[in-house]
């Protein structure tokens, strides 16, 4: 028998029909065909044979399946509302898919017949139709577009802004979860871009939907987290501000594959035109459109397709993936540089970085306090702005103050290294009286401080060092005040009771305790704490 990688290299598809009927029953062989079928090269042979109505009726299955599939008298009426095609052309051609081995059927529940496509065929053919359809697309003239919006660098910038917002305030949540409107004020007034959903987002209505992507990927990237005190980062904030433009971008835009496209709906095949797309070529939203939605058909179409549409696109200009403009009345996108190099990255394509990134990393700074700033500063200068300073607004420039509150807020979550090197990043370097008011804000940072924990006080030294000593103690955080007294970290207090009661010692109720159990506590049953919690 022919083995099937030399009949795909012989450029004969034709026969895979036959060889697929005969091997119907037998799996290694079908495994060998569904190998083929999985590599581009091999999808490739057999498209280039099939005709209009099959084209048609393998782009509707391939935009449409599900895990589940797609219903097959969606796609049949598909392609029978195609021009010149007849009643049962949407059947033979799913016919003729299905022989070739592109497709296969399945029965629902229900006794009706749904096409399923397998995944490295799906990524195949997903290629050829999506790379067909950009090649019927018919660029309009940049000129008369207005309105012209672009972001390349705004969402991982924005983010930063987020992270550092977090990190210098005690943001607290509300009852239902949601921000406080002062936070959620102050956070958006640091955004480059404006919110995409003012009344909440379909996918989580506490927050505004940027600030909903943007808390979901910091939390799912381990930079932030919330819990009944608010919402507070951790140090891996700083480490993500200092990395390279490029790996931020990479990792949003991996986060907006996975956790935004199943919100928005079958909107693969649109990052997938816009990889086949030229870089910096104008074309309608309208043009897009007719591609695409027309052969999104079955169960999984949206009720509004043009929710999804319009979702993915605005979410795609935020990531510098498109700009994005009108000509006259008509919603315009052309695919960036950038937006190339994401999406080859999400297909997990080597794709060239011929893009050059632009980001500035100087500042500039008045005798009046204020910090002068490009709004597209790079990321680690931005961080360390957004601490050490407090934002006044965005126009321009990004203006900030200097005070001695936002010094010492950003000395207590970065240190003093990070402030000399904000200064160096100075352009003219700092005025002399904006040096020397740091300087002596710098000098009442850190001079006192509280220490949490609880004072434990023994009867005598003997104890207080059976008890400093114990193993159980060992590298827990324990310090010795005194001879008599203790200091015990908070988390500490399993520790210390079964250290005590390895002793033989049990704690001492101070008096005001006790006297306020008796008055408050007295025949009701309460106030008597067995473990002793309230001792602390």
């Amino acid at each position: 028998m022919v083995a099937l990688d030399d009949l795909l290299g012989k450029a004969e598809p034709q026969y895979l029909e036959s060889i697929t009927s005969a091997l119907t029953g037998i799996e290694p062989a079908l495994a060998d065909l569904h190998y083929a079928l999985g590599t581009a090269g091999g999808v490739t042979l057999v498209y280039q044979r099939l005709d209009v109505n099959e084209r048609l009726a393998l782009k509707t299955i391939v935009f449409s399946a599900s895990e589940r599939g797609v219903d097959s008298t969606a796609v049949w009426q598909a392609v029978n509302r195609n021009e010149g095609a007849g009643l049962a052309s949407g059947r033979l051609s799913c016919e003729r898919l299905r022989a070739l081995g592109l497709i296969f059927e399945s029965l629902a529940v229900s006794g009706r017949v749904r096409y399923l496509v397998a995944q490295e065929t799906c990524q195949a053919a997903m290629q050829l139709v999506c790379a067909e359809a950009a090649a019927q697309l018919i660029p309009v003239g940049a000129d008369g577009i207005s309105e012209v919006e672009s972001y390349p660098y705004a969402l991982v910038l924005d983010i930063v802004h987020y992270l550092a917002y977090l990190a210098g305030n005690n943001v607290a949540l509300t009852q239902n979860g949601d921000l406080w409107k002062k936070d959620q004020s102050r956070i958006e007034r640091g955004f480059l871009v404006r919110e995409w959903f003012k009344n909440g987002a379909p996918y989580r209505p506490e927050f505004p939907g940027r600030t909903a992507f943007i808390t979901a990927f910091c939390e799912e990237a381990g930079l932030s987290f919330s819990d009944d005190s608010g919402m507070q980062v951790y140090s891996a904030a700083q480490v993500w501000a200092q990395q390279p433009f490029e790996e931020s971008a990479k990792t949003v835009a991996r986060f907006w594959r996975a956790w935004l496209f199943p919100r928005l709906g079958q909107v693969e095949l649109l990052a997938e035109l816009g990889k086949a797309l030229p870089d910096g070529a104008w074309f309608t939203a309208d043009q897009v459109a007719e591609q695409t939605l027309p052969f999104v058909v079955g169960e999984i179409r949206p009720e509004n397709p043009m929710v999804s549409f319009n979702g993915f696109f605005r979410t795609a200009l935020n990531l510098g993936i498109v700009d994005a403009g009108y000509r006259g009345r008509s919603a315009v996108y052309a695919i960036t540089r950038l937006g190339k190099w994401l999406l080859a990255d999400l297909a997990d394509v080597e794709a060239e970085a011929d893009f050059e990134i632009q980001l500035e990393s100087r500042i500039y700074p008045q005798p009046s306090f204020e910090i002068l700033a490009p709004k597209e500063t790079e990321p680690a200068v931005l961080w360390m702005l957004e601490l050490f300073c407090d934002l006044q607004l965005i126009d321009g420039f990004r203006t900030y103050r200097l005070t001695r509150e936002s010094v010492h807020r950003g000395l207590n979550w970065a240190g003093v290294q990070d402030l000399i090197d904000l200064a160096t990043r100075c352009g003219p370097g700092l005025p002399n009286n904006v040096q020397f008011t740091l300087k002596d804000w710098a000098a009442g940072f850190g001079k006192a401080a509280l220490i949490p924990g609880m004072l434990l006080r023994c009867e005598d030294a003997e104890l207080a060092q059976a008890i400093y000593y114990a193993p159980r103690f060992a590298n827990s955080g324990i310090e010795r005040l005194n001879e008599i007294d203790l200091l015990i970290p908070p988390e500490s207090k399993a520790i210390l009771n079964q250290t005590l009661a390895d002793l033989g010692v049990t704690l001492k109720q101070p008096k005001a305790l006790t006297s306020r159990r008796n008055q408050d506590g007295a025949g009701t049953g309460r106030g008597s704490d067995a473990d002793g919690s309230d001792a602390e």
